[in-house]
């Protein structure tokens, strides 16, 4: 793929503010896809992976690129204009502000990391849309980097905990010997990330974003009506949230639940792309699940949290009481969150049922 400047077409004006160039004047992103008749799965497909696409690159962007990427013209090999691209491409961009770069580097992270979760689900979900070693390569390489950012979301998490938290069952002391630790380890995982992003495996992952934007590489399924191919591929997601849903039924540890949330969050971002086509049910079976998949990451992270403790604990004794004080809370945030997860589930399950019983 070139990685040359994509020029300006005759008659645009570059946004400044993005480094996508200028903005496409259809429609948001999140509008049916009725108005230009029957779109492809392709098409449907483009247009949301070139939509998160363009929300990790502007969101992992070191900030000396994403000031230059502001302040100058031609655009730098990790920016492309929207002008003269595919349509789909184009509609992407005009993803509105909301996929724009975040003010922080843990809000940079949580976009990130986000848009990322939803590019390997829609490639897993609807692979059979895609040249399968293309796809099966760029979700491998999309968890190795969702993984080395998970480090430093992951001690943001614990440092949300200290800052919150801390004060209400600690001393100032306390809170200020832990945070010092904090302060430490995120100094260290942030030092490496940098030095990721600068890596080659890193810049390759930026060359994959460039052809989500371009144009996916796609089969011959990728050319038949969405809506009669990507919703049959949705059933796949529905049989592994079934699947893991039994095996917590029978067996609620923090593994099989994790395992749970995990498959929901293919079901809910297949939906969303489904919904795109379908509207309201398959709207509504996403939003069930991303309540439940909620729930399950608020006792993901305060066991995650815990175990992070007592790991500390381990190896600094003398915190052992400030940090048995922290562990205790978190504890009962995690219990908290284990109640009412399976009427959650039955509420996914109703709304799935519902949705197919719709169709037939």
């Amino acid at each position: 793929m070139t990685t040359e400047p994509v020029p300006v077409t005759s008659g645009s004006t570059p946004d400044v503010h993005s480094p996508f160039g200028p903005g496409p004047t259809r429609h948001d992103l999140d509008l049916p896809l009725t108005d230009i008749g029957e779109p492809t799965a392709g098409m449907v497909l483009h247009r949301v992976l070139a939509r998160n696409a363009r929300t990790f690159l502007l969101n992992d962007m070191s900030p000396e690129l994403a000031d230059r990427a502001r302040r100058s013209d031609p655009v730098h090999v990790t920016s492309l204009r929207a002008a003269g691209r595919p349509l789909w491409a184009q509609s992407a961009a005009a993803a509105a502000e909301r996929t724009g770069r975040r003010a922080t580097e843990i809000e940079r992270i949580h976009q990130t990391r986000v848009a990322m979760r939803r590019i390997r689900s829609n490639l897993r979900t609807f692979r059979l849309a895609l040249d399968p070693g293309w796809g099966t390569s760029l979700r491998a390489e999309l968890a190795w980097y969702g993984a080395r950012l998970g480090e430093a979301r992951n001690l943001h998490v614990i440092e949300e905990i200290i800052a919150d938290k801390g004060p209400k069952v600690l001393s100032k002391d306390r809170v200020v010997q832990l945070a010092t630790v904090l302060d430490a380890r995120m100094t260290a995982v942030e030092a490496d990330l940098e030095a990721e992003r600068g890596g080659a495996r890193r810049f390759q992952l930026t060359e994959q974003m460039m052809v989500l934007w371009d144009g996916p590489d796609f089969n011959e399924k990728a050319a038949q009506p969405a809506n009669e191919v990507l919703p049959t591929m949705l059933e796949r997601a529905w049989l592994d949230v079934r699947g893991a849903g039994r095996t917590a039924r029978r067996n609620p540890t923090d593994v099989n639940l994790h395992a749970l949330r995990i498959r929901l969050k293919d079901l809910r971002y297949g939906c969303e792309t489904v919904a795109l086509i379908e509207g309201g049910p398959a709207r509504k079976v996403a939003k069930a699940a991303k309540r439940m998949q909620t729930q399950l990451g608020e006792l993901h992270d305060a066991r995650y949290s815990v175990e992070w403790l007592r790991a500390l604990g381990a190896v600094q004794p003398e915190l052992n009481e400030p940090i048995e004080a922290l562990a205790a809370v978190q504890r009962e945030v995690a219990s908290a969150a284990r109640k009412g997860w399976k009427g959650e589930l039955k509420e996914v399950e109703r709304r799935w049922r519902s949705w197919q019983g719709s169709l037939s």
